[in-house]
């Protein structure tokens, strides 16, 4: 059996497409596949429903029409868990979901229940033969504000709409004299005393023995410095087992995750933990791992001949262009209510000097298309993309041009070295060698 399954980055897509904007290069890459996914990074909403008090940085949200342009576009699998699915709180997360069935659009990551967001989504396809194919996407979020996670009902309360998130702990390592002048600190400061009295009341669980809660952030002594993270062992299961039924269930396996985490200062290193829950989502029977997040392209792995591309960046990218945001974005950062929204982020950016607008790096990406063929990974090839960085199609994609696809090639040659993924580039394609 041959599949063939495409996918795109993050798509913040808040304009629809203009009229006269060429997508057929992009629109025929996509084509190819199958299976074609998309992380939708924005939530789908009417005017009626209500901001979050919290964001997932900036409230993003767009009117429900612009999933025309996704349909436009070909994806037939949308991976909706990420930091800002619950930007416009339970009722516009719920709309998303609305809008997605009316536009019959397979989606995973979010819905009215824990049990709902983490299930795995299916999409059957028939060939000209006749006969069924079948792929599953499993989504999830490891980047996301606590009260956003969806919840199953019990007999005391209803199901809560949310994210199939999953949880994650950090641990910072440091030597035995920091560790002593950081406990100083908290005496002097009395940093812990609000959590301290919590747990003698028990409102709070027991701290880990042999780890030190500094203000919520845990240290331990170690002769090394640095830090480790490990995901948490209900989510894990969770994601796996959904994963593991998917597997029962359909021919291929798509998993998407989302995360911002890095380990170091570096947002081309995918942390600890990811690279150690995406190769436990191969192991459960995943066929292929695309990440996104952070806005920016990061490495890609073949392990156990299965691909993971640890963060796909962004495909479309409207974080400039937002035209809804609730009057806590004026508080939060002390603007003026007078001020427009335009106004307000040209301060925030001092005149388009800082932010992610400002990066050209987060303004390339590729589209990848992966071939199976009877089970096994036939080929990788990936189409680079530059989202138009100095032009006025700002932040939609287009085919990359030479010197661009050039820069990309050698980009994750260099950034892919750890995993020891080899790449050549033929007739503008970019291939991992497998």
């Amino acid at each position: 059996m041959r599949a063939v399954i495409t996918a795109c980055g993050d798509a913040l897509l808040i304009k629809r497409f203009p009229n006269d904007y060429d997508i057929e290069s992009i629109r025929k890459f996509i084509g190819r596949g199958e299976a074609r996914c998309v992380n939708l990074e924005t939530v789908l909403v009417e005017d009626s429903c209500y901001a979050s008090p919290f964001c997932g940085g900036q409230w993003i949200c767009s009117q429900p029409d612009v999933a025309e342009d996704l349909k436009r576009l070909g994806f037939n699998l949308v991976g909706c868990a990420n930091n800002h699915s619950m930007d416009v709180s339970h009722n516009g997360l719920m709309c998303t979901c609305d809008v997605l069935k009316r536009n019959k659009l397979v989606f995973a990551g979010i819905g009215g229940s824990l049990t709902e967001a983490a299930r795995p989504a299916y999409l059957k396809l028939v060939d000209d033969s006749g006969h069924y194919k079948i792929f599953a996407l499993v989504d999830f979020t490891a980047s996301f504000i606590d009260a956003a996670r969806a919840g199953d009902g019990n007999r005391y309360f209803p199901a809560r709409p949310g994210v199939n998130g999953v949880r994650h702990k950090e641990v910072f390592y440091i030597n035995s004299y920091e560790m002593q002048i950081l406990k100083q600190i908290a005496k002097n400061t009395f940093i812990n005393g609000e959590r301290d009295n919590a747990r003698k009341i028990g409102s709070l669980p027991p701290e880990e023995p042999d780890a030190f809660n500094f203000g919520g952030i845990f240290f331990k002594e170690s002769d090394r410095a640095g830090k480790s993270t490990t995901t948490d062992v209900a989510d894990e299961k969770r994601v796996l087992d959904a994963i593991k039924e998917a597997r029962e269930n359909a021919d291929f396996v798509v998993v998407m995750g989302h995360a911002h985490q890095i380990k170091h200062d570096s947002y081309t290193e995918p942390d600890y933990f990811c690279e150690d829950l995406y190769r436990k989502c191969i192991d459960a029977g995943g066929d292929v791992v695309f990440g996104g997040g952070t806005h920016r392209l990061q490495p890609i792995e073949i392990y156990k001949n299965r691909p993971i591309f640890y963060s796909l960046g962004n495909f479309i990218f409207h974080n400039d262009l937002v035209e809804r945001l609730p009057d806590d974005f004026w508080d939060k950062y002390g603007y003026d209510r007078k001020w427009s929204i335009s106004e307000c982020l040209a301060v925030k950016s001092k005149r388009w000097t800082i932010g992610l607008e400002t990066d050209r790096n987060n303004y390339y990406s590729v589209i990848p298309c992966v071939e199976f063929q009877n089970k096994a990974l036939q080929s990788i090839k990936l189409k680079p993309i530059e989202l138009h960085f100095t032009d006025t199609y700002k932040g939609f994609p287009g085919e990359a041009n030479e010197q661009d696809s050039e820069f990309l090639f050698q980009y994750l040659q260099e950034i892919s070295k750890p995993y020891h993924t080899e790449f050549r580039r033929r007739h503008g394609i970019i291939e991992v060698i497998v």
